[in-house]
């Protein structure tokens, strides 16, 4: 939860930076959404569209947190 000084700052136009398609190894698509929950710091956070928690593994690759399910980009 945010303290009423940090939420008072957030500008929810800046939060969605842009979308990644992905899919797994058995094809399966996702909609990962990068965002950058506080505009005036270099913080990016990853999440699927329905809000599950995604780690960021490098330039082709995700995961996703509760499962360890690894995500490609899709070309």
């Amino acid at each position: 939860r945010l303290n009423d000084k940090v939420a008072a700052h957030l500008n929810p136009a800046h939060l969605k930076l842009y979308r990644e398609f992905c899919q797994d190894e058995d094809g399966n698509r996702y909609t990962v959404v990068v965002y950058r929950p506080f505009p005036d710091l270099n913080v990016t956070r990853y999440e699927l569209v329905d809000g599950t928690p995604v780690r960021f593994i490098d330039d082709c690759l995700f995961e996703i947190e509760a499962t360890g399910k690894q995500l490609t980009r899709c070309p």
